[in-house]
Parts: structure tokens; sequence; C-alpha cells
């Protein structure tokens, strides 16, 4: 398997454990302030929508644009259909594009649902962090 899409599988994963972690703190729902766990997120899912740019643009012979580079930074997905759009002919870059981000959703509403059950069979939240 090519190295970007090992990228895009550790985006996946990374995103996962980042809503479970979200699960195990706050049962009852996320505080409504910014936390630790959503700035590790934020960072993690920009390096790797970027690092994906990267090596999908290496393995391509280009060289990604300045627009696709900070638009990446400042809202990634929106990086990601710049850098698509201007490395494809659009058929090809509208399908990579809902195939990106489609993972992308498929896998948070399935963590989403694994985190539920496990707080209704009581293992989340663990025991550590279970009030006494």
């Amino acid at each position: 398997m090519a190295k970007r899409n090992w990228i895009y599988v550790g985006l996946l994963a990374f995103i996962s454990l980042g809503l479970l972690i979200d699960a195990a703190v706050w049962p009852a729902g996320p505080p409504a302030s910014f936390t630790a766990n959503d700035l590790v997120q934020m960072i993690g899912i920009i390096t790797l929508f970027a690092w994906w740019q990267i090596e999908d643009a290496a393995k391509r012979d280009l060289r990604r644009s300045s627009a696709a580079k900070i638009t990446t930074v400042l809202l990634a997905p929106i990086g990601l259909a710049i850098y698509l759009y201007q490395t494809r002919r659009w058929p090809r870059a509208t399908l990579g594009l809902f195939a990106f981000i489609g993972g992308i959703v498929l896998i948070a509403i399935l963590t989403v649902l694994l985190g539920d059950w496990l707080i209704q069979q009581g293992l989340f939240p663990p025991s550590f962090l279970r009030d006494s």
C-alpha cells in the first residue's frame, strides 16, 4: 500500500482515537469550552491532511500550490479540495474529495456509535476517571 494511503489510515485512526477520548473523559458530552484534546486533534488533523498532500504530490511528481498549503492550515477540507482540483481533472478531483471526506465522516459516525455503546455498557468512563 502506498505511503499516502497509510497516512489516510492514520488520519482515520487519529480521529477515532480523539472521539473515543472525548467519550471516555466526558460521557455526557464534552464541555462547551476548548479542551486539550481539541487542540491536539486540530494540530494532528491539519498535519495529517498536509502530509497526505505532500506524499500524493511526491508520488505524482507535482508541487503543491501556495494556495493549497495556506488553505490546508486554515481550513483543511478546503485546502484538500484546492489541492485535488489543481492536480486532477474535475471528475477525479470530485470523486477523490467525496471519498476522502466521506471516509472521515463514516469513521466519525462509527466511532461515536462505539463510544455511546461503551458508555451504555459501563466501560466508559474508565474506572480511573469515575467519581468516587
